[in-house]
């Protein structure tokens, strides 16, 4: 490879993990509050899952102290996903409504960690192969519903 090539692969590297940094920055815990305007939010969230599996719209996402509105937000999975559950996996996609992103990404997929005690598996398992490959940027979250803690999620880039 000649000195161009690699210093064209190590700019595109040192940009990817630059923009990393910002949702999943495996040194921070990403704090996500969701508001919905319906008090029954859980039952339209289970009732959509079940049906078309439609984001339903929340009235207010926040990460990071980062306000959005109008935000798609759905339950995600197959075999973590529970009908009235308490701590179900989502999906968070910033521009369904509109064209909105925090720092470049506009999906947030959080995992309940359900099959995973000891919460380490996706998040370090993320760690040790960016240090050989490509791989995806991922974190641990809080999740917030209405103001009230949800749990500890972990949250990978798509």
């Amino acid at each position: 490879m000649n000195k161009s090539t690699l210093l064209f692969l190590a700019t595109l590297f040192s940009v990817l993990n630059v923009r990393g940094q910002g949702l999943y920055d495996s040194t921070s815990i990403t704090r996500i509050e969701i508001y919905f305007a319906q008090s029954n939010w859980d039952y339209m969230l289970d009732t959509a899952k079940a049906g078309s599996e439609s984001y339903i719209m929340s009235q207010r996402v926040i990460i990071n102290g980062v306000s959005f509105d109008s935000v798609g937000v759905k339950y995600k999975g197959n075999s973590t996903y529970k009908p009235n559950q308490t701590k179900n996996p989502w999906h968070i996609e910033l521009n369904t409504y509109k064209n909105q992103d925090y720092h470049g990404f506009t999906d947030i997929k959080l995992s309940n960690v359900a099959k995973d005690p000891s919460f380490l598996r996706e998040v370090l398992s993320y760690e040790i192969a960016r240090k050989y490959m490509v791989a995806p940027g991922a974190n641990y979250a809080v999740v917030y519903v209405n103001g009230n803690q949800i749990g500890l999620y972990t949250s990978a880039e798509s």
